[in-house]
């Protein structure tokens, strides 16, 4: 026992874990072949990963690859969608509840050719209402901006606020706003600035975005 934790050593292997707690609490550490901690306050057990024999099959190479393609994706996304799915991820977090459903929707095609596809990506998670009629506009300035039907729906509220995201896939850049306009302004101009001033030396035009809008 040290600093009023007792230690449990395996009996056969180099192997650590202590019970901050004491002997009757939650261990914490590596204990044969299993691994303790607490994660966003819940006690986890899990068993460690063994050295893997023989060769890959042809569904765990199509779930490497298509789980590599979504990582490749949604980092760019991670903090948006940490918020996004907040109170609605496991207990792992909003990002990998992101993760697993693009891995679910989003992955296409045939290994190896398989890629994400931005249409069928969830970046939020909720049981809010969302407006069927929405749009996006690309104005003179080179300026985004999206609208939406201001139809107060069951179980929402006017203040809702409305989250926005422009995702250039080409080179991962990404412009969101978390607190945008309210559902009952029906667009994102009333507050007299514009989403994104996306004025840049590329033409726009020739550029692909994926854009989302959440409210």
């Amino acid at each position: 026992m040290n600093d009023g934790c007792f230690w449990v050593k395996h009996l056969n292997k180099n192997i650590m874990a202590k019970a901050p707690q004491g002997l009757l609490g939650p261990f914490i550490g590596k204990i044969g072949n299993v691994v303790c901690y607490i994660l966003n306050g819940e006690y986890v057990v899990r068993s460690r990963p063994r050295k893997r024999r023989g060769k890959k099959t042809l569904k765990e190479k199509k779930n490497t690859t298509g789980f590599g393609g979504v990582q490749a994706w949604m980092k760019p996304l991670k903090d948006f969608v940490r918020l996004g799915f907040k109170g609605h991820g496991t207990i792992t977090g909003g990002y990998k509840a992101a993760v697993s459903h693009a891995l679910l929707y989003a992955v296409e095609g045939e290994y190896p050719n398989q890629y994400v596809n931005p249409e069928k990506i969830m970046v939020s998670g909720g049981e809010l209402d969302f407006h069927v009629t929405c749009n996006m506009f690309l104005d003179a300035d080179l300026k985004l901006g999206f609208t939406w039907d201001t139809g107060i729906g069951t179980g929402v509220n006017a203040y809702d606020q409305a989250m926005l995201l422009a995702y250039c896939a080409e080179d991962n850049s990404v412009v969101s706003k978390v607190t945008g306009a309210f559902r009952m302004d029906g667009d994102v101009l009333r507050q007299k600035e514009r989403f994104i001033d996306y004025i840049t030396s590329r033409d726009l035009s020739f550029v692909p975005l994926d854009l989302f809008l959440i409210i």
